[in-house]
């Protein structure tokens, strides 16, 4: 299917839903931007920009996860004062989990919350590996022998956890997938190898208008362009819809996060 057809589909397919395919002018073209806006440093106070982050967490006592984006930088736990409480590089191929409590797994340690300094030798098991290196070694026996020893290798290292194979992971995944520790052991059965569970919750933006359809980006299969109009409290702006701004707040005070921007503080 060559890309008029879809482009044809896909306006068709926006017309049966209701949809304008037609890109319009900007409807509040008064309104500032939101990367322009940002730079108002009466209005905000940036924190931490998205430089060499895949992503900024937001921990439930008030601190922030700085995750990089590449293995050889570490990743940082501060707050929002810019004070360092931890600087790591950790095994990428090794689980990562911050539990309910704060405690935090990493690089086959345990650091106690809440300052981090002790830590301790913590045992991880992931299943997806230990199953991996069983196979090789069985890859050479007649197919059915193999099976049959790979099978009962999975469920005696499961049982000590509590936990059995799961049948067809094909068509139900999220029923397998488990991370936590149990039994004094960090314990991963699902391909993600990164997880929090002390995270504290972002908030959506309220919008003053409809999104506007401005543009199609050419592609393989033309992408919609739209502008959003945000407003918090008296402050109005605008950015493409895939900027998708929220609030979080800490220590009583209003902060707003983009994925592409990074973290700002409202004054």
């Amino acid at each position: 299917m060559n890309k008029y057809k879809l482009t044809f589909i896909l306006l068709g397919t926006l017309f049966i839903f209701g949809c304008n395919p037609f890109p319009r002018d900007d409807a509040h073209p008064e309104t500032p931007f939101l990367e322009d806006l940002l730079k108002d440093k009466s209005k905000f106070k940036k924190i931490v920009g998205m430089e060499n982050l895949s992503e900024i967490i937001f921990l439930k006592d008030g601190r922030i996860l700085l995750k990089p984006d590449n293995s050889n930088l570490p990743f940082k736990i501060i707050n929002a004062e810019k004070n360092v409480f931890l600087a790591e590089k950790y095994d990428w191929n090794l689980p990562f989990y911050i539990d309910k409590q704060g405690e935090l797994y990493f690089n086959l340690k345990k650091y106690f919350y809440p300052d981090y300094k002790k830590q301790e030798g913590f045992k991880n098991i992931v299943f997806q590996d230990s199953l991996s290196k069983k196979s090789e070694e069985v890859k050479n026996l007649n197919d059915s022998i193999g099976l049959k020893i790979w099978q009962d290798y999975e469920v005696k290292l499961m049982k000590p956890y509590g936990l059995a194979p799961c049948g067809n992971t094909i068509v139900s995944t999220d029923q397998c997938d488990f991370f936590e520790v149990r039994n004094n052991t960090l314990v991963v059965r699902q391909d993600e190898r990164f997880k929090i569970d002390f995270l504290k919750p972002k908030k959506d933006i309220p919008k003053f208008d409809d999104d506007v359809l401005i543009a199609w980006n050419n592609g393989k299969l033309p992408n919609p362009v739209y502008l959003a109009y945000y407003q918090i409290n008296t402050i109005k702006f605008k950015c493409d819809d895939m900027t998708y701004p929220q609030t979080v707040f800490i220590d009583g005070k209003t902060y707003l996060y983009s994925s592409s921007l990074g973290l700002y503080q409202l004054l």
